[in-house]
C-alpha cells in the first residue's frame, strides 16, 4: 500500500501551511496535534490515500475563524498593535493579501517600528504588481464605480456604445490611477491633464487617432481636448445619468461629493418628481429651473445645478455634443432641439463660460480634492468609515502631501507613518 509520511514531515507541512493561512500568528501545538490525529483517522478509518487525507485536513484550517477573519490579538488594554499585526495591516492595505516572508521576518525582528524601514517596505509593496488590486479597489470605492452597473444604456439611441466600451471606460479610470501610482504623479492630474490613458477601442470611441492595440497607454492630447482627468472620462458621465439621458443633478452632486469635498445633504422626502414635467417640451436647463423654484429644492440645487449644466456637453455615455433635444413621450411626440449652454456660476464663486472654464475652476481646488482623496485613503486603508474625530488626521495627511505636490504615494506614506495607523 501507500507509504505514510513521517510525523515530522507532516508537522513541518502543517506548520508552514498554518503560518501562511493564519498570517504569521502563533499556533498552539495542541492544534497541530489535532490535525495529525484527524489526518491519521482519515487514512486508517476512512481508508483515504495521502493526498485526499491531507486535502481534507487542510480544509479544516481553511474553514477556521483564524483564517476566515483577520483578527488583531494584542491585549485588550493595549492601544498599539504588535509588529506582526502591523505587517498584516500594511499588506492587506497595499496588496489585499497576507504579509509575505520579508514583512513577517522584519516584524519578528521588531524592525517595522523604524520609520525608515516602514517607508522602504511601503515603497516595496507599492512597486510590486500586487498593489494593482489596492489602487483599483480604492478608486472603485472612492468614486462609487458600482453605479456603472445600476442601469442599462439605451443602445438604440447610443449606437456606438456596447459592452466592450463599457468595460473599456471602466478600465480607463482604473488604469489612469495605476499609471499615477506607478509613476508617483500628482493626484491633481485627475482634475486636469494633457493626456489620457486609453487603448485603441476607447480611442475610437473618443475619436482620438493613431492608437493601436488593446493595452492601455498614455496618449497626449491636443490643447482644446475635453478629455484628460476624471471629468473627461466617459465612465464618470455614464454614472451621471440613467443610460438614456444625462442628469445635471447627478453629475453636479457627484462633483461636489468627490472632487470639491462639499457633499450635498440627502434630498428631502417631499421633493416632487421631475416626471410631472414630462409632457412639457422644455430644455434641460428650463426643466431644472422649474424644479429649483420650489423652496425645498432651491438651497441645494443652486449649488448642484450650475456644475451639472457645465457638463452638459457630454451625453449620457460621455461623448461630446453641442446640441441636445427632448421629445414629448405623448401621442403628439413634439420635439425640441437646442444648442447646449454650458455657462454658469459656481455658488458664491466665479462665472464660467463653458465646460473648459468649469474644469479650470475645479482644477484650482487642489486642497478640497486632496481632502476628498485623503478621506477615501483612510477609509480604505483602515477599513472603516471616516468620522468627525478623523479631521486632525486628514489635515495632517493633506499638509504632508501638499509639501510633496500631492504625489499619490505621499498620501499612503503619510497615513502609514501616522500613529493612528498603528493603533486599534
Amino acid at each position: 500500500g501507500e507509504n505514510y509520511p513521517r510525523t515530522a514531515e507532516l508537522v513541518d507541512c502543517f506548520q508552514k501551511f498554518l503560518t501562511q493561512a493564519f498570517r504569521g500568528q502563533a499556533v498552539d501545538q495542541s492544534f497541530i496535534d489535532r490535525l495529525l490525529n484527524y489526518y491519521h483517522s482519515k487514512r486508517k478509518v476512512d481508508g483515504l490515500k495521502h493526498r485526499e487525507a491531507l486535502t481534507s485536513t487542510l480544509a479544516i484550517v481553511l474553514s477556521s475563524p483564524m483564517f476566515l477573519y483577520k483578527s488583531e490579538f494584542s491585549l485588550k488594554d493595549q492601544q498599539i498593535i504588535s509588529q506582526q499585526e502591523l505587517a498584516q495591516r500594511l499588506s492587506y492595505f497595499l496588496w489585499s493579501a497576507p504579509a509575505d516572508a520579508t514583512l513577517i521576518n522584519l516584524a519578528n525582528a521588531g524592525k517595522l517600528s523604524d520609520s525608515k524601514v516602514l517607508r522602504q517596505q511601503t515603497d516595496r509593496l507599492i512597486d510590486d504588481p500586487r498593489s494593482t488590486a489596492m489602487i483599483h479597489g480604492l478608486v472603485h470605492q472612492w468614486l462609487d464605480m458600482e453605479r456603472l452597473d445600476f442601469f442599462n444604456v439605451n443602445l438604440i439611441k447610443h449606437r456606438t456604445y456596447d459592452n466592450s466600451v463599457k468595460m473599456a471606460v471602466r478600465d480607463e479610470v482604473y488604469e489612469t490611477s495605476s499609471f499615477l501610482l506607478k509613476e508617483n504623479r500628482s493626484i491633481t492630474e485627475l482634475l486636469s491633464a494633457d493626456y489620457v490613458v486609453i487603448n485603441s477601442l476607447l480611442a475610437q470611441f473618443y475619436g482620438i487617432p493613431d492608437v493601436e492595440g488593446d493595452h492601455f497607454r498614455r496618449v497626449a492630447l491636443p490643447k482644446n481636448s475635453p478629455r484628460g482627468g476624471l471629468l473627461g472620462m466617459a465612465a464618470i458621465h455614464l454614472m451621471g445619468g440613467n443610460g438614456d439621458e444625462s442628469s445635471p443633478v447627478e453629475r453636479g452632486a457627484w462633483v461636489l461629493r468627490k472632487l470639491l469635498h462639499q457633499p450635498p445633504p440627502p434630498a428631502p422626502a417631499n421633493v416632487p418628481n421631475l416626471a410631472r414635467l414630462s409632457d412639457k417640451v422644455l430644455t434641460t436647463r428650463d426643466r431644472l429651473k422649474a424644479h429649483q423654484e420650489l423652496p425645498q429644492c432651491a438651497s441645494c440645487h443652486r449649488k448642484i445645478d450650475p456644475i451639472g449644466f457645465g457638463l452638459e456637453n457630454f451625453d449620457a455615455v460621455g461623448l461630446w455634443r453641442t446640441e441636445n433635444s427632448y421629445e414629448n413621450p405623448g401621442k403628439d411626440q413634439e420635439k425640441k432641439t437646442w444648442k447646449i449652454d454650458s455657462s454658469g456660476q459656481i455658488h458664491r464663486g466665479p462665472f464660467f463660460s463653458n465646460y473648459f472654464g468649469l474644469r479650470d475652476h475645479i482644477a484650482s481646488q487642489k486642497d478640497a480634492f486632496a481632502n476628498s482623496f485623503t478621506s477615501a485613503v483612510i477609509e480604505y486603508g483602515m477599513g472603516r468609515p471616516i468620522g468627525f474625530s478623523d479631521q486632525t488626521l486628514i489635515n495632517e495627511i493633506v499638509k504632508q502631501s501638499k509639501d510633496k505636490n500631492y504625489t499619490l504615494r505621499s498620501f499612503f506614506h503619510a497615513l502609514i507613518q501616522h500613529e493612528n495607523f498603528k493603533q486599534k
